[in-house]
Protein backbone atom coordinates (compact mmCIF):
# COMPACT_ATOMS: atom_id res chain seq x y z
CA UNK A 1 0.00 0.00 0.00
CA UNK A 2 1.06 3.27 -0.53
CA UNK A 3 0.76 6.99 0.39
CA UNK A 4 -0.10 10.45 -1.62
CA UNK A 5 3.94 10.70 -1.67
CA UNK A 6 4.55 7.53 -2.66
CA UNK A 7 5.88 6.29 0.43
CA UNK A 8 5.39 2.36 1.08
CA UNK A 9 3.73 1.99 3.71
CA UNK A 10 3.26 -1.51 5.83
CA UNK A 11 0.41 -2.66 7.41
CA UNK A 12 1.24 -5.13 10.46
CA UNK A 13 -1.02 -7.20 12.73
CA UNK A 14 0.41 -7.31 15.78
CA UNK A 15 -0.66 -8.97 19.01
CA UNK A 16 1.30 -9.47 22.55
CA UNK A 17 2.23 -12.45 23.74
CA UNK A 18 -0.11 -13.17 25.97
CA UNK A 19 -2.82 -13.16 23.70
CA UNK A 20 -0.66 -15.79 21.45
CA UNK A 21 0.16 -18.42 24.23
CA UNK A 22 -4.16 -18.21 25.41
CA UNK A 23 -4.87 -18.52 21.59
CA UNK A 24 -2.53 -21.38 21.23
CA UNK A 25 -3.54 -23.22 24.03
CA UNK A 26 -7.47 -23.05 22.89
CA UNK A 27 -5.91 -24.14 19.64
CA UNK A 28 -4.25 -27.54 20.98
CA UNK A 29 -7.07 -28.69 22.80
CA UNK A 30 -9.47 -27.38 19.57
CA UNK A 31 -7.13 -29.55 17.42
CA UNK A 32 -7.50 -32.30 19.92
CA UNK A 33 -11.35 -32.85 19.34
CA UNK A 34 -11.60 -32.08 16.14
CA UNK A 35 -9.20 -34.52 14.86
CA UNK A 36 -10.84 -37.14 17.17
CA UNK A 37 -14.46 -36.10 15.30
CA UNK A 38 -13.10 -36.50 12.02
CA UNK A 39 -11.65 -40.56 12.86
CA UNK A 40 -14.76 -41.36 14.80
CA UNK A 41 -16.91 -39.33 12.26
CA UNK A 42 -15.73 -41.70 9.29
CA UNK A 43 -15.03 -45.14 11.46
CA UNK A 44 -11.60 -44.70 11.16
CA UNK A 45 -10.18 -45.19 14.88
CA UNK A 46 -7.83 -47.74 15.59
CA UNK A 47 -10.00 -49.52 18.38
CA UNK A 48 -12.49 -51.33 16.34
CA UNK A 49 -15.13 -51.12 19.20
CA UNK A 50 -15.53 -47.82 18.15
CA UNK A 51 -16.17 -48.29 14.62
CA UNK A 52 -19.44 -50.71 15.57
CA UNK A 53 -20.73 -48.63 18.12
CA UNK A 54 -21.16 -45.17 16.44
CA UNK A 55 -20.93 -41.38 16.54
CA UNK A 56 -19.64 -41.34 19.86
CA UNK A 57 -19.62 -37.39 19.61
CA UNK A 58 -23.64 -37.69 19.55
CA UNK A 59 -23.79 -39.77 22.99
CA UNK A 60 -23.71 -38.57 26.43
CA UNK A 61 -23.71 -42.13 28.06
CA UNK A 62 -21.05 -43.37 27.77
CA UNK A 63 -19.66 -40.96 25.04
CA UNK A 64 -17.75 -38.15 24.14
CA UNK A 65 -20.69 -35.42 23.74
CA UNK A 66 -18.79 -33.77 26.68
CA UNK A 67 -15.39 -33.03 25.50
CA UNK A 68 -17.94 -30.44 23.23
CA UNK A 69 -19.31 -29.07 26.25
CA UNK A 70 -15.98 -28.95 28.13
CA UNK A 71 -14.64 -27.08 25.13
CA UNK A 72 -17.32 -24.58 25.15
CA UNK A 73 -16.78 -24.09 29.01
CA UNK A 74 -13.14 -23.27 28.26
CA UNK A 75 -13.57 -20.71 25.42
CA UNK A 76 -16.38 -18.75 27.71
CA UNK A 77 -13.72 -18.52 30.68
CA UNK A 78 -11.21 -17.86 28.27
CA UNK A 79 -11.53 -13.73 28.53
CA UNK A 80 -10.93 -14.21 31.99
CA UNK A 81 -8.04 -16.77 31.39
CA UNK A 82 -6.46 -13.95 28.77
CA UNK A 83 -6.86 -11.11 31.41
CA UNK A 84 -4.96 -13.46 34.26
CA UNK A 85 -1.99 -14.07 32.03
CA UNK A 86 -2.00 -10.24 31.15
CA UNK A 87 -1.60 -9.48 34.89
CA UNK A 88 0.88 -12.09 35.60
CA UNK A 89 3.07 -10.74 32.34
CA UNK A 90 5.07 -13.66 30.40
CA UNK A 91 7.73 -11.95 28.92
CA UNK A 92 10.23 -13.37 31.75
CA UNK A 93 9.33 -16.43 31.12
CA UNK A 94 11.77 -18.74 30.11
CA UNK A 95 11.75 -20.76 26.69
CA UNK A 96 12.04 -24.79 29.12
CA UNK A 97 8.89 -23.05 30.78
CA UNK A 98 7.06 -22.07 27.54
CA UNK A 99 7.96 -25.35 26.34
CA UNK A 100 6.47 -27.50 29.06
CA UNK A 101 3.03 -25.52 28.51
CA UNK A 102 2.67 -26.69 25.24
CA UNK A 103 3.67 -29.80 25.86
CA UNK A 104 0.49 -30.47 28.59
CA UNK A 105 -1.40 -28.44 26.30
CA UNK A 106 -0.47 -31.28 23.22
CA UNK A 107 -1.09 -34.03 25.44
CA UNK A 108 -4.51 -34.89 23.95
CA UNK A 109 -3.84 -34.11 20.44
CA UNK A 110 -0.26 -36.69 21.02
CA UNK A 111 -2.74 -39.25 22.77
CA UNK A 112 -4.68 -39.03 19.77
CA UNK A 113 -2.50 -39.85 17.41
CA UNK A 114 -0.50 -41.82 19.56
CA UNK A 115 -3.47 -44.20 19.56
CA UNK A 116 -4.88 -44.58 15.97
CA UNK A 117 -1.18 -44.34 14.47
CA UNK A 118 1.59 -45.27 16.71
CA UNK A 119 0.13 -48.71 18.22
CA UNK A 120 -0.64 -46.98 21.85
CA UNK A 121 -3.97 -48.75 21.76
CA UNK A 122 -2.35 -51.81 22.04
CA UNK A 123 -0.52 -50.96 25.40
CA UNK A 124 -4.32 -48.92 26.71
CA UNK A 125 -5.54 -52.26 25.84
CA UNK A 126 -3.16 -54.28 28.00
CA UNK A 127 -3.46 -51.77 31.27
CA UNK A 128 -6.75 -52.09 31.00
CA UNK A 129 -6.83 -56.14 30.79
CA UNK A 130 -4.06 -56.31 33.56
CA UNK A 131 -5.91 -53.92 36.04
CA UNK A 132 -9.40 -55.13 35.55
CA UNK A 133 -9.79 -57.95 32.89
CA UNK A 134 -9.87 -60.70 35.67
CA UNK A 135 -13.20 -58.89 37.51
CA UNK A 136 -15.00 -57.78 34.30
CA UNK A 137 -14.89 -61.66 32.89
CA UNK A 138 -15.46 -63.03 36.56
CA UNK A 139 -19.13 -60.15 36.84
CA UNK A 140 -20.26 -59.88 33.03
CA UNK A 141 -20.81 -61.44 29.97
CA UNK A 142 -20.17 -58.40 28.23
CA UNK A 143 -16.59 -58.17 29.58
CA UNK A 144 -15.28 -57.53 26.22
CA UNK A 145 -17.23 -54.09 26.00
CA UNK A 146 -15.59 -52.79 29.30
CA UNK A 147 -12.62 -53.71 28.39
CA UNK A 148 -12.26 -52.59 24.01
CA UNK A 149 -15.06 -50.13 24.73
CA UNK A 150 -15.59 -48.17 28.21
CA UNK A 151 -12.16 -48.28 29.34
CA UNK A 152 -10.18 -46.72 26.53
CA UNK A 153 -12.86 -43.62 26.72
CA UNK A 154 -12.94 -43.41 30.12
CA UNK A 155 -9.39 -43.03 29.78
CA UNK A 156 -9.38 -40.77 27.19
CA UNK A 157 -10.82 -38.31 29.46
CA UNK A 158 -8.55 -38.89 32.46
CA UNK A 159 -6.19 -37.97 29.57
CA UNK A 160 -7.90 -34.84 29.29
CA UNK A 161 -8.44 -33.75 32.65
CA UNK A 162 -4.69 -34.13 33.54
CA UNK A 163 -3.72 -32.25 30.63
CA UNK A 164 -5.86 -29.34 31.32
CA UNK A 165 -5.44 -29.47 34.76
CA UNK A 166 -1.40 -28.96 33.90
CA UNK A 167 -1.62 -26.88 31.47
CA UNK A 168 -3.85 -24.57 33.30
CA UNK A 169 -1.45 -24.63 36.47
CA UNK A 170 1.84 -24.47 34.21
CA UNK A 171 0.16 -21.55 32.65
CA UNK A 172 -2.38 -19.56 34.39
CA UNK A 173 -1.11 -20.53 37.94
CA UNK A 174 -3.41 -20.97 40.96
CA UNK A 175 -5.35 -18.29 40.42
CA UNK A 176 -6.17 -20.59 37.01
CA UNK A 177 -7.95 -23.18 38.51
CA UNK A 178 -10.39 -20.80 40.01
CA UNK A 179 -10.55 -18.82 37.00
CA UNK A 180 -11.61 -22.29 34.75
CA UNK A 181 -12.81 -23.83 37.21
CA UNK A 182 -16.28 -25.09 35.65
CA UNK A 183 -14.55 -26.34 32.84
CA UNK A 184 -12.61 -28.50 35.21
CA UNK A 185 -14.54 -29.41 37.26
CA UNK A 186 -17.00 -30.56 34.63
CA UNK A 187 -14.11 -32.48 32.32
CA UNK A 188 -12.63 -33.95 35.60
CA UNK A 189 -16.53 -35.13 37.08
CA UNK A 190 -16.80 -37.03 33.92
CA UNK A 191 -13.67 -38.92 33.81
CA UNK A 192 -14.09 -40.01 37.60
CA UNK A 193 -17.97 -40.53 36.85
CA UNK A 194 -16.82 -42.54 33.66
CA UNK A 195 -13.96 -44.39 35.29
CA UNK A 196 -16.10 -45.68 38.33
CA UNK A 197 -18.50 -47.32 36.44
CA UNK A 198 -15.96 -48.65 34.41
CA UNK A 199 -14.32 -49.99 37.00
CA UNK A 200 -17.53 -51.09 38.93
CA UNK A 201 -20.03 -51.81 36.04
CA UNK A 202 -23.22 -53.16 36.32
CA UNK A 203 -24.12 -50.23 39.32
CA UNK A 204 -21.74 -52.20 41.35
CA UNK A 205 -19.89 -49.43 43.14
CA UNK A 206 -22.66 -49.63 46.28
CA UNK A 207 -21.75 -45.97 47.44
CA UNK A 208 -23.68 -44.70 44.62
CA UNK A 209 -26.23 -47.77 44.13
CA UNK A 210 -27.86 -46.88 47.20
CA UNK A 211 -29.31 -43.83 45.52
CA UNK A 212 -30.80 -45.67 42.59
CA UNK A 213 -33.37 -47.65 45.02
CA UNK A 214 -35.67 -44.18 46.13
CA UNK A 215 -35.05 -42.82 42.52
CA UNK A 216 -36.53 -46.16 40.81
CA UNK A 217 -39.61 -45.60 43.43
CA UNK A 218 -40.14 -42.57 43.11
CA UNK A 219 -40.59 -42.94 38.74
CA UNK A 220 -42.52 -46.26 39.47
CA UNK A 221 -44.92 -43.90 41.69
CA UNK A 222 -44.95 -41.46 38.44
CA UNK A 223 -45.52 -44.17 36.39
CA UNK A 224 -48.25 -45.25 38.40
CA UNK A 225 -49.69 -41.67 38.20
CA UNK A 226 -49.94 -41.86 34.68
CA UNK A 227 -51.57 -44.90 34.23
CA UNK A 228 -48.88 -47.33 32.99
CA UNK A 229 -48.33 -50.87 33.81
CA UNK A 230 -45.58 -52.01 35.65
CA UNK A 231 -43.68 -54.06 38.54
CA UNK A 232 -41.01 -52.97 40.52
CA UNK A 233 -38.88 -55.24 42.09
CA UNK A 234 -35.54 -55.04 44.26
CA UNK A 235 -33.39 -58.06 46.00
CA UNK A 236 -30.02 -57.65 46.79
CA UNK A 237 -29.47 -60.98 47.60
CA UNK A 238 -29.77 -61.42 43.41
CA UNK A 239 -29.39 -57.80 42.46
CA UNK A 240 -28.22 -54.56 43.42
CA UNK A 241 -30.25 -53.07 41.03
CA UNK A 242 -33.86 -52.31 40.90
CA UNK A 243 -36.08 -53.66 37.88
CA UNK A 244 -39.01 -52.06 36.33
CA UNK A 245 -40.55 -54.48 34.31
CA UNK A 246 -43.16 -53.04 31.57
CA UNK A 247 -45.41 -54.43 29.06
CA UNK A 248 -44.01 -53.99 25.17
CA UNK A 249 -46.01 -55.26 22.49
CA UNK A 250 -47.40 -58.24 24.78
CA UNK A 251 -44.37 -59.17 26.32
CA UNK A 252 -42.54 -58.14 29.62
CA UNK A 253 -39.60 -56.23 28.94
CA UNK A 254 -37.17 -56.08 32.36
CA UNK A 255 -35.09 -53.28 33.12
CA UNK A 256 -32.12 -52.56 35.88
CA UNK A 257 -31.48 -49.28 37.03
CA UNK A 258 -28.12 -48.76 38.06
CA UNK A 259 -26.80 -45.76 39.32
CA UNK A 260 -26.17 -44.27 36.09
CA UNK A 261 -29.44 -44.65 34.64
CA UNK A 262 -30.69 -43.06 38.16
CA UNK A 263 -29.03 -39.86 37.83
CA UNK A 264 -26.89 -40.33 40.66
CA UNK A 265 -23.98 -38.28 38.67
CA UNK A 266 -25.72 -35.87 38.68
CA UNK A 267 -26.41 -35.25 42.32
CA UNK A 268 -22.56 -35.37 42.31
CA UNK A 269 -22.12 -32.65 39.63
CA UNK A 270 -24.79 -31.07 40.79
CA UNK A 271 -22.92 -30.41 44.18
CA UNK A 272 -19.73 -29.52 42.65
CA UNK A 273 -21.16 -26.80 39.93
CA UNK A 274 -23.32 -25.42 42.54
CA UNK A 275 -20.70 -25.06 45.09
CA UNK A 276 -18.22 -23.61 42.42
CA UNK A 277 -20.58 -20.97 41.90
CA UNK A 278 -21.18 -19.97 45.14
CA UNK A 279 -17.34 -20.22 45.70
CA UNK A 280 -17.40 -17.25 43.08
CA UNK A 281 -19.93 -14.89 44.50
CA UNK A 282 -21.07 -12.79 47.65
CA UNK A 283 -24.25 -14.69 48.57
CA UNK A 284 -25.22 -14.77 52.26
CA UNK A 285 -24.93 -18.47 53.54
CA UNK A 286 -28.69 -18.55 54.09
CA UNK A 287 -29.55 -18.05 50.92
CA UNK A 288 -26.94 -20.25 49.47
CA UNK A 289 -28.45 -23.11 51.90
CA UNK A 290 -31.76 -21.87 50.55
CA UNK A 291 -30.29 -22.90 47.08
CA UNK A 292 -28.39 -25.66 47.15
CA UNK A 293 -31.74 -27.19 48.79
CA UNK A 294 -34.09 -26.00 45.91
CA UNK A 295 -31.19 -27.02 43.21
CA UNK A 296 -30.69 -30.77 44.91
CA UNK A 297 -34.68 -30.97 44.86
CA UNK A 298 -34.27 -30.08 41.25
CA UNK A 299 -31.95 -32.26 39.99
CA UNK A 300 -33.39 -35.08 41.98
CA UNK A 301 -36.89 -34.74 40.12
CA UNK A 302 -34.90 -34.31 36.83
CA UNK A 303 -33.62 -37.63 37.64
CA UNK A 304 -36.77 -39.22 38.14
CA UNK A 305 -38.63 -37.83 35.00
CA UNK A 306 -35.48 -39.16 33.08
CA UNK A 307 -36.67 -42.62 33.94
CA UNK A 308 -40.00 -42.02 33.54
CA UNK A 309 -39.72 -40.50 29.80
CA UNK A 310 -37.55 -43.48 29.39
CA UNK A 311 -40.30 -45.81 30.02
CA UNK A 312 -42.63 -43.65 28.05
CA UNK A 313 -40.63 -44.32 25.10
CA UNK A 314 -40.50 -47.73 25.28
CA UNK A 315 -43.74 -48.48 25.92
CA UNK A 316 -44.91 -46.66 23.35
CA UNK A 317 -42.09 -46.15 20.19
CA UNK A 318 -40.05 -49.34 21.49
CA UNK A 319 -36.79 -50.61 22.09
CA UNK A 320 -34.69 -48.50 19.87
CA UNK A 321 -36.13 -45.38 20.55
CA UNK A 322 -35.60 -45.58 24.38
CA UNK A 323 -32.24 -46.86 23.85
CA UNK A 324 -31.37 -43.47 21.83
CA UNK A 325 -32.78 -41.59 24.56
CA UNK A 326 -31.16 -43.41 27.30
CA UNK A 327 -27.41 -43.23 25.23
CA UNK A 328 -27.96 -39.24 23.59
CA UNK A 329 -30.85 -37.52 25.44
CA UNK A 330 -31.25 -38.28 29.01
CA UNK A 331 -27.97 -36.58 30.39
CA UNK A 332 -29.40 -33.35 28.42
CA UNK A 333 -32.23 -33.58 31.18
CA UNK A 334 -29.56 -32.80 33.68
CA UNK A 335 -27.27 -30.54 31.73
CA UNK A 336 -30.69 -28.27 30.54
CA UNK A 337 -31.60 -27.61 34.47
CA UNK A 338 -28.75 -27.31 36.06
CA UNK A 339 -27.75 -24.26 33.38
CA UNK A 340 -31.17 -22.67 33.59
CA UNK A 341 -30.96 -23.12 37.46
CA UNK A 342 -27.73 -21.35 37.42
CA UNK A 343 -28.98 -18.71 35.19
CA UNK A 344 -31.68 -18.17 37.54
CA UNK A 345 -29.51 -17.33 40.69
CA UNK A 346 -27.28 -15.43 38.89
CA UNK A 347 -30.12 -13.31 37.66
CA UNK A 348 -32.00 -13.22 41.23
CA UNK A 349 -29.04 -11.85 42.45
CA UNK A 350 -27.81 -9.50 39.98
CA UNK A 351 -30.76 -7.48 39.92
CA UNK A 352 -31.96 -8.00 43.51
CA UNK A 353 -35.04 -9.81 42.99
CA UNK A 354 -35.94 -11.14 46.37
CA UNK A 355 -35.73 -7.63 47.36
CA UNK A 356 -37.67 -6.15 45.13
CA UNK A 357 -40.11 -8.55 45.21
CA UNK A 358 -39.75 -8.11 49.66
CA UNK A 359 -40.58 -4.26 48.68
CA UNK A 360 -43.46 -4.71 46.86
CA UNK A 361 -45.55 -7.21 49.11
CA UNK A 362 -44.48 -4.59 51.88
CA UNK A 363 -46.42 -2.08 49.94
CA UNK A 364 -48.96 -4.17 48.83
CA UNK A 365 -49.36 -4.95 52.74
CA UNK A 366 -49.12 -1.24 53.96
CA UNK A 367 -51.89 0.25 51.14
CA UNK A 368 -54.54 -2.86 52.61
CA UNK A 369 -53.23 -2.14 56.28
CA UNK A 370 -53.26 1.58 56.89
Amino acid sequence: MTNQAGTSVRLSISMPKESWLHVSLVVCFAAAIALLMFLDYFNLEKIAFFNDTGFMFDYTWKGRLFLFLFFWLFVLESLSGFKLLKERGIKSWSKLRLVAIFLCALIPLIYVIGINFLGLDQIVLGAGEFVRLDYWKANSIFWSNFLHGDWPLSLEYVVFTVAFVATVLLAYGKKGLRTFSISVALVAGIAVVYMIDTMYPGGAFTPFQVLALPTSACAAALLQAIGMRFSLVFSPILSSTPVISTNVNGSMISTSIAWPCAGVQSLFLYTILILLLFKRSNISLFRKSVYFVIGAVGTYSVNVLRIVTYFVLLVNQGTDAALTFHNVYGELYFFAWILLYMLLIIGIQKYSLVEKTKTAFTKIVTRRNP
